[in-house]
């Protein structure tokens, strides 16, 4: 199984008032086509910031000073994405990696109905797709035209979209979309498109698409907004999505819906899937692999089943014995998450690792296999 993306020594950094947020150091990580990974750790360890950098969306103060993010296309070649223009970008983001972010309503604009931010996506990634579709149609209405005049209707429609196909960003089309008499061929376009989101809201499970398509997202529940969202993901049939904590705001009956419809949508759409979550009782139900990182490293990767049931880095352990188990007493990991403007040397997680030793406190591991398809960064295992 070929990888979809390879992170690379990734280094990222905050710059603020208070100092040098040492956000991601060196983080390594890969996801293999076709798979779902699930990303784990406690909070502000890095998870969401390494999804956004796979985007190269961070923001100030944030800066990537090192590394590479190497993505594999439709068409197969290998591109490191921090290495293109916002331009290119543009086209990448949403088409061939989309992101769900953790909140849905803070996702979804609330002055525009939800159709309409859907279509949005439809218009700047599949807009060709849709004009092509369009201009099927026409075809079948000059051959069926009744008359001269109809003809010569069509056959000015038709006009229209084939140079709105040459050149998406023609001034002429959104000329004549603002005069009344003339802009009736806009809402061919605008039919196929309301077609298209309908689809793919059905395809999440929504009854009567119709009617949600001109709602406002205040109109929707928790549950329905994400379902947007997640619509809005997958309205290119991305080759990767991130999902970052897509069920953290819902209960757990719409959490167990959201999940279950992610898992057909992946086998439907053949995407990929990075599981983004603190949650290591949805890591077990979504993922096959699992990447847990702590303080802006990842400290271990392994198959689902490995971790579970032969986890190696003392912080992994700490996390799978911290899951409270009727009969057992509650276990707790030592200490605190360091603080990233001086983290500690070395190891990031010696201070609160009862295996320590004085190479832990002086050196910083680098992850390795220790076993097949099993990496971890621990000098236990060097």
């Amino acid at each position: 199984m070929s990888q979809i993306v390879k992170v690379e020594d990734l280094k990222l950094r905050f710059y603020t008032y208070e100092g040098i947020v040492k956000a991601l150091e060196g983080v390594h990580v890969f996801v293999k086509e076709g798979e779902t990974l699930g990303i784990v750790g406690e909070t502000g360890c890095g998870k969401t910031t390494t999804g956004l950098s796979i985007f190269k969306i961070v923001l100030p103060p944030g800066k990537i000073e090192n590394g590479k993010v190497l993505f594999k296309t439709r068409k197969g070649k290998v591109i490191n994405i921090l290495d293109l223009s916002e331009r290119v970008l543009s086209w990448i983001r949403g088409r061939d990696i989309s992101m769900i972010f953790q909140e849905p309503s803070s996702s979804l604009n609330p002055v525009f109905k939800v159709g309409d931010q859907i279509s949005e996506v439809f218009l700047q990634h599949r807009r060709k797709e849709l004009i092509k579709k369009v201009l099927d149609d026409i075809e079948k209405d000059i051959k069926n035209a009744g008359d001269s005049f109809k003809e010569r209707i069509y056959k000015a429609e038709k006009g229209i979209y084939e140079r709105m196909l040459r050149n998406p960003d023609a001034r002429l089309p959104a000329f004549l979309a603002k005069i009344p008499l003339v802009n009736r061929f806009k809402r061919r376009l605008e039919k196929k498109i309301r077609e298209a989101v309908k689809e793919l809201l059905a395809d999440l499970e929504i009854s009567d698409p119709d009617r949600v398509f001109d709602m406002y997202p205040h109109e929707l529940s928790g549950g329905m907004q994400q379902r947007i969202v997640i619509a809005m993901a997958l309205a290119c049939n991305p080759l990767l999505l991130i999902a970052d904590e897509p069920t953290t705001s819902l209960d757990v009956t719409i959490q167990a819906q959201v999940l279950d419809l992610m898992r057909k949508l992946k086998g439907k759409y053949g995407s990929t899937i990075m599981l983004i979550t603190h949650d290591l009782g949805v890591i077990a139900e979504m993922a096959e692999r699992v990447a847990v990182m702590y303080a802006g490293n990842v400290v271990e990767v392994a198959d689902v089943r490995e971790i579970f049931k032969r986890p190696l880095h003392p912080y992994t352990k700490g996390l799978i014995e911290s899951i409270p188990m009727a009969g057992k007493e509650f276990k707790t990991i030592p200490g605190t998450v360091p603080d990233l403007i001086n983290p500690p040397v070395g190891c990031r997680f010696h201070p609160r690792c009862p295996f320590a030793t004085p190479k832990c406190k002086e050196v910083s591991p680098t992850i390795r296999e220790v076993k097949k398809d099993h990496y971890v960064s621990c000098h236990l295992f060097g």
